[in-house]
């Protein structure tokens, strides 16, 4: 990794902001200094697998930034990314790995509507995280579980925050959503999966 007055560089292959800030509340203070990884400006276009499996997706985004960084010359950088899903079990597991896309289609609102009338509200959130650190690949995996609000609650976070609260200590019924992103960090998938990651940096 390339150092900086003793810090690594991280390079996080995501067009998520949210996500972008929560790698560097999470990194940072280890050391590193996380930017956006960025090809003429932009986060360069990944393909995504058709897979049900959140580790088989970010085996192949990773496996396609690190060409993107040979072609740019730059296959000794750092670079991270990650893929998540929040896991309905009375909707099968649905929306899991198209999370994302399912958000921009449906909103929370449409969340809500596939759930209104059902008593049975539990759900996980999911992260793989893959890093190459210029030599070689980790993965790390993370799990937060909990359920879904009745009504979307909470200013913070992104994504399926308003929605999901997490079944741990001291959440007293708040969502992601409504938790500092300290709170958030200390349980949240996300934080769980870069733990995994860091221990195998050693």
């Amino acid at each position: 990794m390339e150092a900086s007055a003793g810090r690594r560089q991280l390079l996080f292959q995501t067009g998520n902001l949210g996500k972008l800030a929560e790698a560097r509340h999470y990194f940072e203070p280890l050391g590193f200094t996380v930017e956006q990884f960025l090809i003429n400006g932009e986060p360069p276009e990944i393909i995504e697998p058709q897979s049900d499996d959140l580790v088989t997706v970010a085996r192949s985004k990773i496996s396609q930034g690190v060409a993107l960084l040979a072609g740019a010359g730059r296959a000794d950088s750092a670079l991270l990314v990650e893929d998540a899903g929040l896991f309905i079990d009375v909707l099968g597991g649905f929306p899991g790995v198209y999370s994302s896309s399912v958000l921009e289609k449906l909103g929370l609102d449409g969340i809500l509507t596939l759930l209104q009338g059902r008593e049975q509200r539990t759900a996980l959130f999911g992260c793989c995280a893959a890093m190459w650190d210029g030599e070689r690949l980790l993965i790390g995996e993370g799990n937060c579980t909990g359920e879904i609000a009745q009504e979307a609650r909470g200013e913070h976070g992104f994504g399926y925050d308003p929605l999901f609260i997490p079944d741990v200590s001291g959440a007293d019924g708040r969502t992601f959503a409504q938790m500092s992103p300290e709170e958030k960090g200390r349980s949240s998938h996300r934080t769980r999966a870069y733990e995994q990651l860091v221990l195998q940096i050693g």
